[in-house]
């Protein structure tokens, strides 16, 4: 028997892969999904505006642009957009990385950008490019989904639609990822300073230091605003007071220390401790009149509770963005012509528990959901390789046929054997390639003639080449594919269906032009 064997690696996702074949559909609507927020007539409660996206000084916007021009110079795919397969594919494996590789991504649009607008980052290979924008699009979507737990309040503009990255030019989901993190930023700007606006105070129970209140928040709310307009998220200042002593501190020291306190407040900060911090902030700046020798100890145990409620309010939200994220990959419908998926209703459950408590699964829960994203990413992997296979066999020769037996088998007849040859590509199980040479079933007389022989010796040493090729460019596709050849007896049976006989008396085989490779440099 002649045929070919060699194991798959799957090397990287090459962006427009599909389980049919085919690229995705390039009409397109430039609608972003962003909400316009000019000229809504929603009030600004807290001080937090919209920034002017149009302007030319807004660093974001100046990246988006030169990111969108360096795209034009990428391969086809960053015309037609992202495939189904092989999006979900970039997602399922992000999804197993989990909480850490989420994070990365928290801010990645607005780094990456500011990074372009400096010249300082070049981009990478187009799969490379591919795989940074599909990934901070679910990063981006599961803090969208996270933000959705919480109804909106007075004046917060409504969260941004998700970002869809399948079938979305590659410039164009770069503008939509850029504009989707702007709008997310206000909202969730908007939220944490209508939260702000309560810490504190009453004007009304102390309207002599009003002016001191709204000082104290001040620094919050320009952190915030910042944030806003594409800056880092608050964070607490790695700085000592300058007083430590208990005595001598006056109400600059208090309105100091704690608009810095205040500052620092993570975006996810909830309003349980909040109360305790406005109670100890107001009884510093009484202390200072009235108990000097406590003005300390009131700012120490504001900043105790401000540390302690900050994690637990990160823990929570990253446990919730790392539900949503892993709930995303594994909700999200199988690609077109893809077989049925393997069950996930378990993890999901488990997963939607922890969206809802903000505590994230240990133990045996943790471990149904992996299991879950591991059999699920292997689903899809393999997919990919029968696709990248399958298309590596399309760029075999000039005039050949293509016919799919099913989801692993598809069969490939050269253009110069006539129909009566054809080579049988198959997938195992265990991820490993086959190829076969393949004779359509002859008469006792024609077995017979010594032609015959001849015939299938020189047909399967001309597939010796036919799979040498391969090899190669299966890893235009991703794939690495090193065929072992052995040299045997043709296999005879019934061709796919769309391999027709050609009519034509079998000829020697011209050799085929050069494959065209992908340049995967640009």
């Amino acid at each position: 028997m002649s045929s070919a064997f060699a194991g798959t690696d799957l090397l990287t996702v090459m962006p427009d892969v599909s389980a049919y074949g085919y690229p995705p559909d390039p009409g397109l609507t430039l609608d972003s999904g962003v909400p316009d927020m000019a000229g809504t007539g929603v009030p600004d409660m807290t001080g937090i505006g919209t920034p002017d996206l149009t302007a030319l000084s807004d660093p974001v916007g100046e990246a988006v642009g030169q990111l969108a021009d360096q795209a034009q110079d990428m391969i086809v795919p960053a015309l037609i957009g992202l495939a189904d397969l092989s999006g979900a594919l970039l997602v399922t494996r992000l999804a197993l990385r989990g909480t850490q590789a989420l994070a990365a991504f928290n801010n990645k649009v607005a780094a990456e950008q500011e990074a372009l607008s400096r010249r300082q980052m070049a981009l990478e290979t187009g799969s490379e490019c591919w795989r940074r924008a599909a990934e901070a699009a679910a990063g981006i979507n599961a803090r969208i989904t996270v933000l959705g737990l919480e109804p909106s309040g007075p004046g917060d503009p409504p969260p941004p639609a998700p970002v869809q990255p399948v079938g979305v030019p590659l410039d164009l989901l770069w503008k939509r990822l850029a504009e989707t993190e702007r709008a997310l930023r206000r909202v969730e700007a908007q939220r944490a300073a209508r939260a702000t606006a309560r810490l504190p105070f009453d004007h009304a129970r102390d309207p002599e230091h009003a002016d001191w209140y709204d000082r104290l928040r001040e620094r919050r709310r320009q952190s915030l605003i910042r944030y806003a307009e594409g800056g880092p998220a608050p964070e607490p200042e790695a700085t000592t007071p300058e007083h430590t002593e208990s005595t001598g501190l006056t109400e600059d020291d208090v309105l100091r220390e704690g608009a810095a306190l205040l500052a620092g407040l993570p975006l996810a900060f909830t309003s349980a401790g909040r109360d305790l911090i406005d109670d100890c902030l107001a009884e510093a700046r009484r202390a200072v009149g009235r108990r000097p020798t406590a003005v300390r100890r009131y700012l120490d145990e504001a900043a105790l509770i401000a540390h302690k409620e900050s994690e637990r309010a990160l823990l929570a939200d990253r446990a919730r963005q790392d539900a949503a994220l892993r709930l995303g990959a594994l909700q999200a419908a199988a690609p077109e012509g893809v077989d049925t998926l393997p069950d996930a209703s378990e993890a999901v459950e488990v997963l939607q528990r922890a969206l809802r408590t903000g505590v994230a699964p240990s133990g045996a829960a943790e471990r149904t959901v992996r299991q879950a994203l591991v059999s699920r990413s292997a689903a899809l992997q393999r997919a990919y390789l029968v696709a990248a296979l399958r298309r590596a066999t399309e760029q075999w020769g000039e005039g050949s046929v293509q016919g799919r037996m099913d989801a692993d088998h598809w069969d490939f007849a050269p253009a110069a054997w006539g129909g009566e040859y054809w080579l049988r590509v198959r997938l195992t199980s265990t991820g490993q390639a086959r190829v076969f040479t393949m004779r359509r079933p002859l008469t006792p007389e024609e077995e017979r003639d010594p032609a015959t022989a001849a015939r299938d010796a020189e047909r399967c040493a001309e597939s010796s080449g036919y799979v040498g090729e391969l090899g190669r460019l299966t890893e235009a596709e991703g794939v690495r594919a090193e065929f072992a050849w052995s040299t045997g007896q043709v296999r005879t049976g019934e061709p796919a269906p769309g391999l027709a006989r050609s009519g034509r008396k079998p000829s020697a085989r011209r050799r085929p032009a050069p494959p065209k490779y992908r340049d995967k440099d640009h």
